[in-house]
């Protein structure tokens, strides 16, 4: 056979652009690339854990400079970069946001693993489609067994829990609140809104949960107005005998309720909401129980208990949302659906049998099999057939499960305790170290806790004595409430001055300057009526800091650029 000249030898030549179909050694390239790009990426991320290199490198007013540049780099003549390629990657490097160093405390992720860089070429290079089993069979087997040990963690019933991977939480939500749309109206998905008999199909999730519900609702048809935003106690936690008025004021009316979505690990407090408590509000009026864990469900499935306990109901939940991609380590997008009865109530809900794609003669998968073998449960977790994609919105889908299973294999179970038990414990530490700050820093401005952490996320103020300069005897009064009171444990019980609000938004500008060694976020708490989508700001804006890097220290907590 002959042999493909390297990209080096042919990069100014006008065929190198086109692949020789008489010179088929990819094999050779594919080596020739990926021991560069080990040297590369291991280089990158040395630099990156280093002290001097930023987090950020690159301001939105270049964006369209930078746009400019990328684009003239592509044109109709194009011959290609060739080994200089190398060198524009290492640009992209440099540009891109640092995750790797334990200052970037900015977002609810942290860099991947090491296995997880390995895991995402792995998926890559494989190039498998997993919606059909012909096309991904590997990919199909393995997510549906990471499906069903996530959803044994979770006390799911582990004969008939299935799940699948989406890329992303909002998605995994929005199959969710589809499926359970269609559970309760079956005759919608042939016969749309004239099925609904003039009912209204309604929502419910807290004032604090992500977004996505609400963009979910849109998607469903079932709308803004019909979502509704049920009160959260002092902690942020839905508050479950306000659920239950809501629902029964709906039913007295022309609503019809049908999705209930609680929360473990709320986007700005972590909050965990009782679930015990919603699902027998659930189960009382017949609603479809799910539980967006997308950020806390690592933290609920893998802690140690006498680091962080938090029960989920066996058997009582009806789907639940998890990211590994968050505190696990596992590259992004990395998100699991578990569904309590299988994938056979997704493909109920979604699927079209398009003859095309899943073709009748192959779905004999479980001919032959006893009911309850070891081969008939896997099949009817995974609805009768290993051609999964018909139980979900899309068709082309990358087997992200290989990603959460070799690292899976790679680390072992307990590398992922001990990753989120240190997550826990630098977030108590943290809120510690701020109190302990206080004290020592008598005469400058003070921090102000907003409540004891209660995952793995902690929210304070930074109070500068500057904001306080017309009125000292104000600010020393504060000051001492800082330094005397305890976390309140309701957080709405009190006043906050709208000043600390400006001076985080401030301050977040002076610490995210370009070149800066650290990376932090903000957060304000919104609240609306249940009946209003118009929120109104109940807590002024504050730092909000997210543990999830294993490699953070108290060093890294204590240094100046944190404080």
């Amino acid at each position: 056979m002959e042999h493909r000249e390297s990209p080096s030898q042919t990069q100014n030549s006008s065929t190198h652009g086109c692949r020789s179909s008489a010179a088929a050694n990819e094999s050779e390239e594919l080596r020739m690339l990926l021991n560069k790009a080990a040297d590369v990426f291991s280089e990158y991320v040395a630099r990156c854990q280093t002290d001097e290199t930023p987090i950020v490198a690159l301001e939105s007013s270049g964006a369209e400079e930078l746009a400019a540049e990328f684009a003239q780099r592509i044109s109709v003549s194009d011959t290609g970069a060739g080994d200089k390629i190398w060198d524009e990657i290492k640009q992209v490097c440099g540009l891109a946001t640092n995750t790797w160093s334990e200052r970037f405390l900015y977002k609810l992720y942290a860099a991947p693993t090491p296995i997880g860089v390995v895991s995402e070429a792995l998926v890559g290079m494989l190039n498998n489609n997993a919606h059909v089993f012909n096309a991904s069979p590997v990919g199909v087997v393995v997510e549906a067994v990471v499906a069903s040990k996530l959803a044994e963690l979770a006390n799911f019933p582990a004969k008939t829990a299935g799940g699948l991977t989406f890329p992303g939480g909002s998605y995994s939500n929005i199959h969710a609140l589809m499926v359970a749309r269609s559970q309760r109206f079956p005759g919608l998905k042939a016969k749309g809104a004239a099925a609904l008999g003039g009912k209204r199909p309604v929502v419910f999730t807290s004032q604090h949960a992500h977004y996505s519900i609400e963009k979910a609702a849109i998607a469903a048809g079932v709308g803004l107005d019909n979502v509704v935003h049920v009160p959260v106690d002092g902690k942020g936690r839905m508050d479950a005998a306000a659920l239950r008025r809501l629902v029964e004021r709906e039913e007295a009316s022309d609503g019809a309720p049908f999705f209930v979505n609680a929360t473990a690990g709320t986007t700005v407090l972590g909050a965990f909401d009782p679930l015990a408590e919603i699902a027998s509000v659930c189960e009382d009026h017949g609603l479809w129980l799910h539980v967006d864990a997308s950020w806390g469900g690592p933290l609920a499935l893998f802690a140690d208990r006498s680091v962080f306990a938090y029960d989920i109901p066996h058997a009582r939940v009806h789907s639940l949302t998890i990211n590994p991609h968050k505190l696990l380590g596992i590259p992004l997008q990395c998100s699991v659906l578990l569904v309590r009865d299988g994938l056979r109530v997704m493909k109920e809900a979604l699927g079209l049998n398009a003859s095309y794609l899943f073709h009748d003669d192959d779905d004999d998968d479980d001919a032959g099999q006893e009911a309850n073998s070891e081969a008939a449960l896997w099949l009817d977790r995974v609805g009768g057939s290993w051609d999964v994609g018909d139980a979900t919105l899309g068709c082309g889908r990358r087997p992200d499960a290989i990603k959460m299973w070799v690292t899976w294999r790679y680390y072992g179970s307990q590398y992922f305790s001990d990753r989120v038990n240190s997550a826990r414990s630098a977030a108590v530490a943290f809120a510690q170290l701020l109190r302990t700050r206080n004290e020592a820093e008598p005469t400058g401005g003070f921090w102000w806790l907003l409540a004891a952490p209660e995952s793995t996320c902690v929210c304070f103020w930074y109070v500068p004595r500057a904001i306080y300069s017309d009125d000292i005897a104000d600010f020393e009064a504060v000051r001492q409430r800082a330094l005397c009171a305890p976390p309140s444990d309701d957080i709405f019980a009190q006043e906050y001055d709208p000043k600390w609000g400006h001076a985080t938004r401030a301050l977040f500008g002076r610490l995210n300057a370009l070149s800066s060694k650290v990376l932090v976020d903000y957060a304000q708490l919104d609240a609306a009526a249940p009946d209003s989508r118009k929120k109104v700001c109940k807590v002024p804006a504050f730092f909000r800091i997210p543990f999830n890097n294993p490699s953070i220290t108290t060093s890294t907590m204590a240094s100046n650029q944190l404080h």
